[in-house]
């Protein structure tokens, strides 16, 4: 990865901090904003949009107890009372513990259950309650946060919604699964639903209507989005869904042998740590960098074949289902079960080039890829790794990507298509039709981003050439990425996107369709993919999709020649383009 001083010189990457217990009792009062809510008041500040306007903001929120201790690895538990009663909420507190993604040094704390409040307005409480959208940012389940330094979202509070970001824990403190020790798993997803249950209790305070809460994420927010949505417990605390390039049934997803993880980790610690019992102790007095240290070499060799070494994610929680419950059942199974969604919207999609992100690290080791295209065969295609059926289903991709050249800098747009089907575009055109099949009731609207322009920050802070919308470039089109200290005018033609996605957004927040009859500045009419019934179960499956580009614009079956092929390669070996191996 870049260090930070290549990306961006003397500046630094996290805002200003500020301890849980500090009082305001030293604060100017002027562009101060007090809210009451159940723990206490929180004090927030005023600012501008970018438009003139005025908002809110009411950052570093804790929402649960500190989750250390005998509390680490656990369930959140209620907070009850802030330590003041008045609690300043003016900058950001600690994130979770992580490695910082641009530049790999590590940061936060364990003492992270944080939320960020922003409303538009100057904090009166006037007229109608206002939509509320709550974002999950991604990071592999590995690192990343909710706030403003890639995640401040003035533009979408001149759309006139209120929108909460929050931080969960990640890694093994948020991932950790030993049931015999009482660590259910997921305790990251617990968190997420912690912030869903504080929203339903607090947000009216704000001017946010609780019954109308739209949950959005990115990535491994995006799938985390998804879980919720399959979720008995989770979903009646929200009822609009956007999953943004990540959902559940993603090879990347769910975490395999997570017990065994969970033993193996504590034994590069104390390798006398036999029994579960010493596990658990071992793991809860580890120091949280020594945790982070040792959690890649849990991997095995196949994991680290493929190319994305995350480690510690969600499981399907054992034993019956209790009332912090996100995950009672693999994904694939929910998503089969009729109508579990119930009548709940859901906008989904990836960008076009996902991949590119990828190429980071593969296009350092192009040889490795030309002889041992294997990697890339999904786990999900039932056919034995390593057998000759394997080598030679390798070859087919590698000449369908590649051609008779195979994996060379010249074809390295071609092996980020690749990188791009393989980590998000095949199981998002299963995860469609398996929504248009089963849910019935749930409207879902798909997207393509496919726009390259100026806001497309990841590829541009990374440093990537490869044409195309890489993976997370759409956020800066959402939200203001502050750390870049970039922005346009809403005249440009970026601008003109970041409008439009805006708009479509918090349309969707709204009134549960992103272009709703009343909205005349759309230029067109973004329809549901159409449903299979039962009684068609032999019908082709058409995916309808909004293309958004420059000019957006309608298609169908997006990337469909490559879908198309792999559409073959799961009938051939699994019967059935739904029917995964899990």
């Amino acid at each position: 990865m870049l260090k930070c001083a290549q990306l961006f010189g003397s500046k630094r990457l996290c805002s200003a901090q500020v301890p849980l217990a500090s009082s305001v009792r030293w604060m100017r009062n002027i562009d101060r904003v007090n809210v009451k809510v159940h723990q206490g008041t929180v004090s927030g500040v005023k600012e501008q949009l970018p438009n003139g306007g005025v908002f809110c903001a009411f950052r570093g929120i804790p929402y649960a107890k500190p989750p250390v201790g005998e509390l680490r690895f656990r369930a959140p538990q209620p907070l009850d009372r802030f330590p003041y009663p008045v609690l300043d909420c003016s900058v950001e507190r600690d994130v979770c513990f992580s490695r910082n993604m641009f530049t790999q040094e590590l940061e936060g704390s364990e003492d992270c259950l944080h939320l960020n409040v922003y409303t538009p307005g100057a904090g009166e409480k006037a007229g109608q309650p206002l939509p509320v959208m709550v974002f999950i940012h991604g990071g592999a389940f590995l690192f990343g946060s909710g706030n403003g330094d890639c995640y401040s979202p003035e533009y979408l509070l001149q759309e006139e919604v209120i929108v909460v970001t929050l931080n969960y824990r990640l890694g093994a403190l948020g991932f950790l699964h030993l049931p015999s020790q009482g660590i259910e798993g997921n305790a990251g997803l617990k968190d997420q639903l912690a912030v869903l249950r504080w929203v339903q209790q607090n947000i009216a305070a704000f001017n946010g209507d609780p019954h109308n809460v739209t949950l959005f994420g990115e990535s491994a927010g995006a799938a985390s989005v998804h879980l919720h949505m399959l979720s008995p417990v989770s979903r009646q605390y929200f009822h609009r869904a956007i999953c943004q390039s990540g959902a559940s049934v993603m090879e990347w997803v769910m975490q395999r042998d997570s017990i065994n993880r969970t033993r193996s980790l504590a034994r590069h610690i104390d390798p006398d740590a036999k029994t579960d019992e010493q596990v658990y102790r071992t793991l809860l007095a580890a120091d949280k960098a020594q945790l982070m240290g040792l959690m890649l070499h849990t991997l095995s060799a196949d994991e680290k074949r493929r190319g994305l070494p995350m480690p510690f994610k969600p499981v399907v929680e054992e034993g019956e289902p209790g009332p912090d419950t996100v995950v009672p059942v693999h994904p694939f199974v929910a998503m089969q079960q009729r109508d579990r969604t119930g009548t709940m919207p859901i906008i989904f999609g990836n960008n076009d080039r996902e991949g590119t992100i990828m190429m980071m690290d593969a296009i350092k080791k192009l040889d490795l890829y030309d002889n041992d295209m294997a990697r890339m065969i999904p786990r999900t295609v039932n056919v034995a790794p390593g057998s000759a059926a394997c080598e030679q289903l390798a070859s087919e991709v590698k000449q369908f990507y590649c051609g008779a050249q195979g994996v060379t800098k010249e074809t390295a747009n071609q092996l980020a298509d690749l990188m791009t089907d393989y980590h998000f575009g095949i199981l998002a055109n299963t995860c469609a039709e398996l929504h248009a099949r089963y849910q019935p009731n749930s409207p879902m609207f798909y997207y393509q981003f496919s726009y390259d322009g100026e806001l497309n920050m990841y590829k541009k802070l990374l440093q990537l050439s490869i044409p195309g919308a890489c993976h997370a470039d759409e956020l800066s089109y959402l939200f203001l990425m502050r750390l870049a200290n970039y922005d346009v005018k809403p005249d440009t033609e970026a601008g003109r996107v970041r409008q439009l996605m805006c708009r479509l957004w918090t349309n969707f927040a709204k009134h549960g369709h992103p272009t709703p009859a009343n909205d005349e500045s759309l230029p067109f009419r973004w329809q549901p993919v159409d449903k299979i019934a039962p009684s068609a179960a032999s019908e082709s499956f058409r995916l309808q999709c909004l293309d958004i580009a420059a000019d957006p614009k309608i298609i169908t079956d997006p990337a469909k020649e490559r879908i198309d092929f792999w559409r073959t390669v799961y009938k051939r070996w699994n019967d059935d383009f739904l029917k995964v191996k899990l």
